[in-house]
């Protein structure tokens, strides 16, 4: 499950609305939570509330409009700061966040910043995969700068905004992870790093949402490559601006699953 620590007004949770939130994931089933950022004391609080409760993390570093340079130097040093003593509950470490997409880089200038930041784990204990995240289209134009220095390939897989309709969902994500694997000459695992379906907003072609369609289509996305994906969002993000399709804040599928 992916998870932000804002409150709707954009300020940061506290340590204690974050171990609350964390302890509402974990008691539904959840293993893993994927961070984007280390603002707001993110790898803290939300990596002390996933210890208690047995859960792992994907770290994040996030290329904002910037570019990288000061602002993905400092929450690198971050990480590595908590991570002494932490690594083990660590699954990922994920340089970028649509920052291709977004144009805040380039694919030269974020593969070397990426195999800089793998050495700099690997020399502070931490083995585990890094890699960054982007959408399909963005890693296929550039998997052969981007694929060398991956260790696992990812991406943000949503089939509302392929026009997809929310029952064919996990037939879509499901062959978007063959095509992201075949990219990097299926020489590594493929993951879906952030996936869902709105609850409300306006339609985009076949791809309508509403609370009963965003049922059905993480269902279908469970079904199909459950493992292999991350549901966004914990809860709606009425922090975000509304986007053209007035989808952006409504995200939050917790509602959807049950406690153990």
């Amino acid at each position: 499950m992916t998870y932000t620590p804002y409150n709707n007004d954009s300020s940061c949770k506290t340590a204690d609305q974050v171990s609350s939130d964390v302890a509402g994931i974990a008691a539904k089933g959840f293993t893993t939570l994927r961070l984007y950022a280390t603002d707001c004391s993110g790898p803290q609080n939300i990596g002390s509330a996933a210890k208690a409760h047995n859960m792992n993390l994907i770290l994040g570093v996030y290329i904002d409009n910037t570019g990288i340079g000061s602002n993905t130097d400092a929450q690198v040093s971050a990480l590595l700061s908590w991570g002494s003593g932490n690594w083990g509950m660590v699954e990922m470490v994920v340089f970028g966040n649509e920052a291709l997409f977004n144009g805040w880089t380039t694919a030269s200038a974020l593969a070397s910043a990426l195999s800089s930041t793998r050495s700099k784990f690997r020399a502070a204990g931490y083995n585990g995969p890094v890699t960054t995240c982007d959408t399909v289209d963005s890693i296929n134009y550039n998997s052969k700068t981007l694929c060398p220095v991956m260790d696992v390939v990812t991406a943000n897989i949503h089939p509302f905004f392929a026009e997809v309709s929310a029952s064919s969902a996990g037939d879509f994500v499901t062959q978007q992870l063959s095509n992201l694997a075949g990219y990097c000459g299926n020489t590594m695992p493929a993951y879906n790093l952030e996936t869902g379906w709105p609850s409300q907003g306006n339609a985009n072609g076949a791809a309508v949402p509403s609370s009963d369609n965003q049922k059905t289509a993480i269902s279908s996305i469970l079904s199909a490559a459950g493992p292999n994906s991350v549901m966004f969002s914990y809860s709606n993000d009425m922090w975000k601006a509304p986007g053209n399709l007035d989808v952006e804040q409504y995200w939050g599928c917790a509602q959807l699953f049950r406690n153990n």
